[in-house]
């Protein structure tokens, strides 16, 4: 089997040196470790188009990662492995899944809790899970392609779980766990490469994901507008918040019950004046009413978005303002790659 992986920096690319951890471009230990543990039978074509600590990330790696990887020759490789960073994993593998669910072949974003050396890391677990799902995807569900995201959260050592890669929530800040938006994950890959899916509907949801091929069609990506994403938190100053010239779309976050403060008026106004969309996340489909709050901000033109994490909002609606500037209601309407959770 051949693999092109493709790092890009992160703790599962990084050494610890006096108490210090900083990426490791010299060398790819993580690779070197899984050789010395199972062998030589996997073929690595190792790339490195950008090497970052991931709370770095900006929409300029992601420009540089995802156009590397659409101006690959794929052909002769059975899949991708993306070795990521788990501060922003979340969020690449939204935009990821968005971008790459096209191409073809399984691509598996993974990453990892301490740097590959250190014996408590899940460093090499979870790169295990993603070889194991590459070979899962073309022997097992003869599919061939899909984009997945793969960690070892709660499950035990030696093995990881496989999650939709467009629900996957950001790690708590106490536990470092991964949680899922209106789910969990999918099941778990275990070190002989069997994936034990966790009811039926989860193992319906993984084949579907292998023959998927999103519509989001592009040979290349370019990110002139950004997204201004907002969380709000009591006496939020929406005064102060003037959305700069290089913006194509605000996303605002909203509370639980799919509130933001009444002096949100201000910004929608702003966003009105200025001709710029502005997008509430989340609401709940099965919402019977809502609360006068949000109705006011929604009478002024901002748009609800159902069903949908932060992280993916954020992707989706990034790809949106820079590819569909004409129609980004329509674009965000429609489902790419499972981003909107049915289960709730």
């Amino acid at each position: 089997m051949k693999i092109l992986l493709v790092l890009t920096g992160g703790t599962i690319g990084s050494a610890c040196s006096d108490g210090i951890i900083g990426t490791d471009s010299s060398r790819c230990r993580i690779a070197e470790l899984y050789r010395e543990k199972y062998g030589d039978e996997v073929s690595f074509d190792i790339r490195s188009p950008v090497y970052i600590l991931s709370e770095n990330l900006n929409v300029h790696h992601w420009e540089i990662l995802v156009n590397y990887i659409l101006s690959e020759d794929i052909s002769g490789y059975d899949g991708i492995i993306i070795t990521h960073g788990s501060d922003t994993l979340a969020y690449s593998s939204a935009m990821l899944a968005f971008c790459l669910g096209g191409i073809g072949k399984p691509v598996v974003i993974t990453a990892a809790d301490k740097v590959p050396d250190d014996p408590d890391s899940n460093a090499l677990d979870n790169f295990r899970a993603a070889v194991n799902i590459i070979s899962y995807a073309a022997d097992e569900m003869k599919q061939g392609g899909g984009v997945y995201t793969v960690y070892r959260n709660h499950s035990k050592k030696g093995s990881a779980e496989v999650f939709v890669p467009t629900r996957l929530v950001e790690a708590d800040r106490l536990y470092d766990k991964f949680s899922v938006f209106g789910g969990s994950p999918l099941g778990v890959v275990y070190e002989d490469g069997k994936i034990c899916c966790f009811d039926e509907g989860s193992r319906n949801l993984l084949y579907r994901m292998a023959e998927k091929r999103t519509a989001l069609n592009i040979r290349s990506i370019s990110f002139e507008k950004r997204v201004l994403m907002l969380h709000p938190y009591p006496s939020m100053d929406y005064e102060n918040i003037i959305p700069g010239e290089d913006i194509g779309a605000v996303l605002h976050i909203t509370y639980h019950s799919s509130t933001i403060s009444e002096d949100a008026a201000v910004l929608a106004e702003r966003c009105r004046q200025r001709n710029i969309p502005l997008f509430l996340c989340s609401f709940k489909n099965d919402m019977k009413a809502v609360y006068d709050t949000s109705k006011v901000i929604i009478d002024m033109g901002a748009v609800p978005l159902y069903n949908i994490s932060n992280e993916a909002a954020y992707a989706k609606l990034l790809l949106g303002v820079n590819l569909y500037p004409e129609n980004i209601c329509g674009f965000m309407d429609d489902e790419l790659y499972f981003e909107y959770s049915k289960e709730v």
